[in-house]
């Protein structure tokens, strides 16, 4: 689809340089931390796609890292004896390590301060040796530090891969790139699941090593092949008040709680979705792990597909639209339990796989949008770290309610993400309704940020003239 669309807009961007100039001196008006030449390169759109690659390839390697542990979280519970308490933590650290170096990353600005290729070069490489590591420490103490500096290691790779996938697209075209690279978030996060479907009558230390050194690997490539793009984010120096200019932003702290809702419910379903199919639904134990694959890369051509819909039809919508579909699918989840026949269940799923991660684009381009262009990187790691957060709670209290209750009821409580996300969504439209569309927004700090009447366009339903023209 992709490639389509670039055919179809291969004339205008041979021949219409002048309109990717004019946009990428929009944003960059104002300051003068980016060079003049900058503004006169035309982007070429294979090198566009280059750079797509790479960063994919980036964050495929850096989830399924990420999710390594859950992969093989029942050879570790047998082998060093781990109780159910402690394989929750395990599973747990990498996010609670994660959320500690979003944290470090927004009060210190390195998001903003240092070059995202750099960053994603040091923090690939050093999860990549504390994933390694866990194969030698040989029991939970060591194995659950290990995973903590996986997680804080990675607040080094996510935030600054989406920010410099930023710069290489023009707002009309972020939705669809970001959406391709959240397709890669969320087939990084399948593969540990069929990779240990394929290699578990061996052992879990090959998991382990692939993903590993996929991780490592990645993060030198984005290194060497993929700088700042045309359209770069002004640079910025240490400010300790630039969170709370962020937070004070409302079109940003909405949208970062309606991803807040969204992450509730997608990575409670990612982590344990094996475990609801083996006991909630009885599947046998070789089975589970290729139809848990199935299910969480759903949400690769969701991703897709739900990043270009925003392009053309409005973040806004696009994101109501899955949160409801992918919370009643979660409802329906939980009342059906072990009830009905299987391939309506696994239908049911398989549609909350592919919706689950459509609506995850459309946050992170209203951000981009409306943040502080200085602080664009910081607006991206806090909302990643209230994210995060709540997945640390979400992780927890699936598998209590599983067992106080059932698995179905603790499926069934999912839907109070989706919930909350619809509402702060509506919040968002409301606000918006009182803004007067003819005025330029400003963000807080006194750095100009889009238009409201071009982000109106984008955000709540009126396709913009780029889109109408094919991109």
């Amino acid at each position: 689809l992709l490639f389509l669309r670039t055919s179809q807009s291969a004339e205008r961007q041979e021949h219409g340089a002048t309109d990717a100039v004019d946009g990428f001196q929009r944003q960059v008006s104002g300051t003068t931390d980016v060079p003049r030449a900058r503004a006169h390169a035309v982007v070429s759109r294979w090198r566009q796609l280059g750079a797509l690659a790479v960063l994919c390839f980036g964050i495929f390697s850096a989830l399924s890292i990420w999710f390594c542990a859950s992969a093989i979280l029942q050879p570790l519970m047998m082998e060093w004896s781990i109780s159910d308490t402690q394989g929750s933590l395990l599973t747990s650290a990498v996010n609670f390590g994660f959320c500690a170096g979003c944290l470090g990353s927004a009060a210190t600005g390195i998001a903003d301060i240092f070059s995202p290729p750099a960053l994603v070069l040091v923090g690939s490489l050093g999860a990549a040796v504390a994933n390694t590591s866990m194969m030698l420490v040989g029991g939970f103490p060591g194995a659950l530090a290990c995973r903590m500096i996986v997680g804080a290691c990675l607040a080094l790779v996510y935030p600054p891969g989406v920010k410099l996938l930023s710069t290489w697209f023009s707002k009309e075209e972020r939705g669809t790139a970001i959406g391709i690279m959240f397709g890669a978030f969320c087939l990084g996060s399948a593969f540990p699941q069929l990779l240990h479907g394929i290699v578990a009558r061996h052992s879990w230390q090959p998991v382990a090593a692939v993903t590993s050194a996929a991780c490592a690997v990645s993060g030198m490539l984005v290194h060497a092949l993929v700088p700042v793009g045309p359209y770069a984010f002004p640079s910025a120096r240490f400010d300790l008040s630039s969170c709370v200019a962020v937070v004070r932003n409302p079109h940003v702290s909405l949208a970062i709680i309606a991803y807040c809702g969204h992450m509730w419910e997608l990575f409670s379903v990612w982590v344990w979705a094996a475990s609801f199919l083996e006991h909630g639904w009885g599947l046998s134990r070789e089975s589970v792990p290729y139809l848990a694959f199935a299910i969480i890369s759903m949400g690769g051509p969701g991703s897709l597909l739900g990043g270009m819909l925003g392009d053309r039809f409005g973040r806004v919508p696009v994101a109501a639209v899955s949160l409801a579909v992918s919370g009643t699918c979660v409802v329906g989840l939980g009342l059906l339990a072990d009830a009905g026949p299987l391939f309506l269940r696994i239908g049911i799923f398989i549609l909350w796989g592919l919706t689950a991660l459509s609506d995850s684009p459309q946050f992170s381009v209203i951000i981009t949008i409306h943040a502080n262009q200085e602080y664009v990187g910081t607006a991206i790691t806090l909302q990643m770290l209230c994210g995060y957060l709540i997945t640390m709670l979400a992780l927890w209290a699936v598998p209590w309610l599983a067992g106080k209750l059932s698995w179905s009821w603790a499926f069934f409580s999912l839907a109070v993400g989706p919930a909350s996300g619809l509402l702060s969504l509506l919040l968002l439209s409301y606000t918006r309704h009182r803004r007067h569309e003819g005025t330029t927004g400003q963000a807080s700090g006194g750095v100009p940020t889009a238009s409201a009447s071009e982000a109106s366009a984008t955000e709540y339903g009126r396709p913009i003239d780029a889109c109408s023209r094919g991109m």
